[in-house]
């Protein structure tokens, strides 16, 4: 059944609506890592601008720290990782390679002792911001008719054979939109976790067979991988992982 034109700009509207709400939360997001000798802690505050939660570090519990890069849709990528006295990460100042590493410089200066404090942000992204905004304001102006194109349609026009090519490009171009945003905002806020499995392991809900691979998309974090024992069966072997906000974090399933 065709669409209607009223209902194609209900459709086109709901779009950009969601298109424009979801670049709008990516381009909020946002990270800053502080640390002050003068205090002996540190401050992480990660979310979205106005709603973010700070967590204070103390100095000694900030053990060692690294620089990792990696490939990633948006070209090569890197990140500092802190680590505690238990060996959890912290990964703090994703951004491409060139900013990362300079933000690991000012951090690797202040835990020599080279400096007195030190501040690390990434975002928001204004680009983003104002991309949303745009969206949001010209996309249901966008997808309206012009007065011109309304007086032209006739009342009862027949249809014509190719009339539902404009609905089935309106319709490509919604999920085209969608996908993006979807993509944007996850590589923004979330990370993946890929499996590669010689055990069984399980994590959350799922499960990864001996010989197979997993790819799952998962919050930054710390998240508990357990894999099957075959010395006991009931008990089996409790890995911890640490997924980064916008990396890929390979690992293998193994005794």
């Amino acid at each position: 059944m065709a669409l209607s034109a009223r209902g194609q700009r209900i459709l086109g509207t709901l779009a950009a609506v969601f298109v424009g709400v979801v670049m709008l939360l990516a381009g909020l997001d946002r990270q800053e890592f502080r640390c002050d000798r003068a205090t002996a802690d540190c401050r992480h505050t990660a979310g979205l601008l106005g709603f973010e939660r700070t967590t204070q570090i103390s100095l000694d519990a900030i053990a060692d720290h690294r620089f990792d890069s990696h490939d990633s849709r948006a070209g090569r990528r890197g990140v500092t990782v802190l680590l505690d006295r238990s060996g959890r990460e912290l990964p703090v100042g994703l951004a491409d390679e060139t900013t990362a590493r300079a933000s690991y410089d000012a951090l690797h200066a202040f835990f020599q002792g080279e400096r007195a404090d030190v501040a690390v942000t990434t975002g928001p992204g204004w680009w983003l911001v104002a991309l949303g905004l745009v969206v949001l304001i010209l996309g249901p102006w966008l997808v309206r008719p012009g007065a011109r194109a309304r007086a032209a349609a006739p009342v009862d026009a027949p249809s014509r054979r190719g009339a539902h090519a404009p609905l089935i490009a309106l319709g490509v171009g919604v999920l085209v939109l969608v996908g993006l945003s979807a993509s944007i905002l996850t590589s923004r806020t979330q990370g993946s976790l890929a499996l590669r499995c010689t055990q069984r392991c399980d994590i959350g809900g799922g499960s990864c067979m001996p010989g197979g691979e997993m790819v799952l998309t998962l919050a930054p974090g710390e998240h508990e991988v357990r894999v099957f024992n075959p010395d006991a069966p009931a008990e089996p072997i409790v890995r911890r992982v640490t997924v980064v906000r916008g990396q890929v974090t390979h690992f293998e399933c193994a005794r």
